[in-house]
């Protein structure tokens, strides 16, 4: 008897020593309306080399990876990778080369449309930017020289090979892009104009500008000017939204979160500051200028590539890390788009792209931590990344064009975003539990009436958007809801705007 007495005791002790489920108010305001979301994306290729490889993916694999990374994460743009090359045989009569560039032809971009645009776009592939890089560190020798010896001739040469790409699209495929990506850090990070300067960002993009209105594509803007950093993306986008002729070419201003290992490209330090309520103040007040800037000139913010997160690439970490990351670039700086790395990345490529760099490695693929869809051509497999499964928390939800409302919890621990997709007449909460802990959420909502019940999914560690059982409405008119410690999950209701 006594035995039992003591292990009643005992069992007792330990329930009443386990942490209570935490009550957590969330509140959301749907008369107070933030930015509106284009999407999410990543760098694209093709991934068909124009040497001895060619196509890198089998028809069976390559149809799995895009419909991994379309059909299931759910991106919607990205940046279509174009490069220009000399053929070795001159170029066929008529083809559309002119100036600096006779002879080049945008290999590229056959395989682009034909391989990956054809195959995704019925998925929801269709805000993609053309990014004809203006790389003079590498691959544009010509146009290192033609700078130093004729600077104007090199900026009617910078509008040549972005206009080229433009109306080789239009002329060959019927499709006039939205935006163009001229740049990929060009005076931080990779450095591409070869020691330019912020006025050689702003030159260049009046040259492009207006060579793109001469070409018949006014209506075709840019995102620029994508810096490696925050802080430096903030300097030059100001130099370039300063100058009244560079300005109305603008269409977006892109930045990136790097260098390795700072605050947002490094996924333990997110874990360790924004995943403990605490985030990096200073990364934060940099957000808030690119924020103010942005508003002041009535542009979206994208940020346009993060990588190296220094996490596991299939983890739950990863996934979390990340969820957190689009969470506090949505909220802290207003941003509109969230890119990875790659969409899709194959370890094909991987082994020739770092060949003597530790492309043979036997882990070497899984070293592509924030593409979205890695494959493995040699067990014929495709993985989504945490990173993907991260984007899709949000983008198998949430429709370009909706809204962010104003959300706030009054736990630092869960965090969450809220939005209103009018078309799918639906309130959307992607929420981030931090804690350890499981945790109950009082939802309460000012200015949307919900209606019917919930739909939803959750990723906790080992198990990725698992679907959830239905909510109804509490009689409040907002919603309870169970998180488990530590989650991600995805919540979409029927609603309409109104008390």
């Amino acid at each position: 008897m006594n035995r039992f007495r003591d292990w009643l005791l005992s069992c007792l002790f330990l329930l009443l020593s386990l942490p209570a489920l935490a009550d957590v108010s969330i509140r959301v305001d749907g008369t107070q309306v933030r930015q509106t979301m284009e999407g999410f994306g990543a760098t694209t290729m093709s991934l068909v080399y124009e040497g001895p490889l060619g196509d890198t993916l089998s028809p069976d694999l390559r149809k799995q990876a895009i419909e991994a990374a379309y059909g299931q994460v759910k991106l919607n743009g990205g940046n279509l990778n174009i490069n220009f090359v000399r053929p070795a045989h001159p170029p066929a009569a008529g083809a559309n080369v002119v100036g600096l560039y006779h002879g080049y032809s945008t290999f590229g971009s056959e395989a682009m449309k034909t391989k990956l645009v054809d195959l995704a776009a019925p998925l929801g592939f269709t805000r993609w930017c053309l990014s004809p890089k203006i790389a003079i560190r590498w691959s544009n020798p010509q146009l290192r020289e033609l700078r130093k010896a004729d600077y104007p001739k090199f900026l009617d040469a910078c509008a040549e090979q972005v206009v080229l790409a433009a109306r080789f699209w239009r002329e060959r495929y019927k499709l006039v892009p939205r935006y163009i990506m001229p740049f990929n850090e060009p005076t931080s990070g990779n450095g591409e104009l070869a020691g330019g300067a912020s006025r050689d960002v702003v030159e260049i993009i009046k040259a492009i500008g207006k060579r793109l209105k001469d070409e018949g594509f006014a209506d075709v803007k840019l995102v620029v000017p994508c810096e490696e950093t925050v802080s430096r993306s903030l300097a030059v986008a100001d130099a370039i939204l300063a100058d009244e002729q560079a300005r109305p070419f603008v269409g977006a201003i892109g930045y990136h979160c790097y260098p390795y290992g700072s605050p947002y490209a490094s996924v333990p330090r997110i874990l360790h500051a924004s995943g403990m309520g605490k985030p990096d103040a200073a990364e934060i007040e940099l957000r808030h200028r690119l924020r103010n800037l942005a508003r002041r000139h009535n542009l979206p913010l994208w940020m346009t590539e993060v990588s190296h997160s220094e996490a596991p690439a299939l983890s739950f970490d990863a996934l979390r890390g990340r969820a957190i990351h689009i969470h506090d670039e949505f909220v802290h700086a207003d941003a509109s788009a969230y890119y990875a790395m790659n969409a899709i990345w194959d370890l094909t490529s991987h082994r020739e792209h770092f060949k003597g760099r530790g492309g043979d490695r036997p882990d070497a693929l899984f070293t592509e931590q924030d593409t979205v869809v890695l494959v493995d051509n040699d067990q014929k497999k495709v993985h989504i990344t945490g990173m993907g499964y991260a984007i899709g928390h949000y983008a198998r939800w949430i429709r370009s064009g909706a809204v962010r409302l104003e959300a706030e919890s009054d736990d630092p621990l869960v965090q969450v975003t809220a939005f209103h997709d009018e078309a799918g007449g639906r309130l959307v909460f992607v929420i981030t539990n931090n804690a350890e802990a499981a945790r109950n959420l009082a939802v309460s909502i000012n200015g949307v009436r919900l209606s019917d019940q919930t739909r939803g999914e959750q990723s906790v560690p080992h198990d990725f958007w698992k679907p959830m059982q239905p909510l109804d409405v509490a009689a409040d008119g907002g919603l309870r809801v169970r998180v488990p410690g530590p989650s991600v999950t995805s919540l979409a209701v029927p609603c309409r705007m109104g008390p």
